[in-house]
Formats: structure tokens, sequence, C-alpha cells
């Protein structure tokens, strides 16, 4: 008995090993990935991806970056632009048209176009802990990602309200 233990224990340290590594790893991504080369997946679904883009989005759009939200199923990309709410200190995404198009243009911050209308942007550490500002250009990336008016009964942008989490660091396109 005390052999098989000993056996069980030893095959065991190669594997806890590889995950304390792997953790190590994930943590040092997220402490080091700047924001324009974070790559995220909805918890529960990896069919929905998003990750962040360098935009040229001007002075009233002053996070310099660009949300793309992927769903692989129905093979449709959507842009939102972060902003910070003003006086109730919230954070927001609005959306966009697709950025990548020739000739975007950021919206007006008093209207234009507006697919989706906007969402309530939350933004966390990897310990949970709320970072109060949206995401810009050359900062840390958030560990996780939550948009927490999405999903409801009309809401076609967003089919589950659940977290984006970390997964990658690597500009889009290398």
């Amino acid at each position: 008995m005390i052999g098989m233990l000993a056996l069980t224990a030893a095959t065991a340290a190669p594997a806890a090993t590889a995950a304390t590594a792997a953790t190590v790893a994930t943590v040092a991504t997220v402490a080091t990935c700047p924001v324009e080369q974070a790559h995220y997946v909805l918890r529960y679904d990896p069919s929905v991806t998003a990750y962040f883009r360098p935009v040229d989005s001007g002075p009233d759009w002053p996070s310099h970056v660009a949300i793309a939200v992927q769903h692989k199923d129905l093979r449709k990309t959507l842009w939102w632009l972060p902003w910070n709410g003003g006086s109730n200190g919230l954070q927001n995404v609005v959306s966009t048209e697709d950025v990548t198009a020739k000739g975007w243009q950021p919206p007006s911050p008093d209207g234009g176009p507006r697919p989706y209308g906007d969402r309530q942007y939350i933004g966390t550490d990897i310990m949970y802990n709320l970072i109060n500002h949206v995401p810009k250009r050359g900062e840390p990336a958030p560990a996780h990602m939550l948009f927490r008016d999405a999903a409801g009964s009309k809401d076609t942008a967003f089919l589950d309200r659940q977290f984006f989490d970390l997964v990658g660091c690597q500009m889009e396109g290398s």
C-alpha cells in the first residue's frame, strides 16, 4: 500500500508541476499583456471570442482601441468603442460600424451609427478586482471583461451574460 501511494504521488507530481507552470504563465501573461494584444474567450462558449484592435478614434474616444466580439457560429464580428461614463463613474462600450472598413470614422459622441447601442462594461484584474476605467492602448489588458447589461431578451449582440477571459496575448493578424 505504501509503495502504491509513493507511486501515485510520484506520477501526480509532474502533472501538478505542469499545472503550476501553466498558472504562473497565465499570471505572467495577464500582468504583461498590453490591451491591443489581448485575446478573450467567452466563458462556457468558446465560439464567442473578443480582441482589441488599435484605432485612430480621435479625442472623443480616448482609449484608442476598439473591441471586436466575434460570433464564430453566426459568422459575425461586432465592433465596440470603450468610453468612461462621466459623472456616474460607469464604464461603457458603444457599438460602431466595422473599424476595418475603408474610410471608417468614429461616431460622434452625440450620435452617429450605433448598430447595437451601448452596453455597460466591467473590467477586472486576475483576482476580480474592478478596474475603474476603460481599457486604453498601451495599458495592461484586463484579465476578465463583463458586459453587465448584455444578453437581454432582445439582445442580438451578446447571447450570454458571462465573463470574457483573457486567453492569449498576440497582435491580431500576427
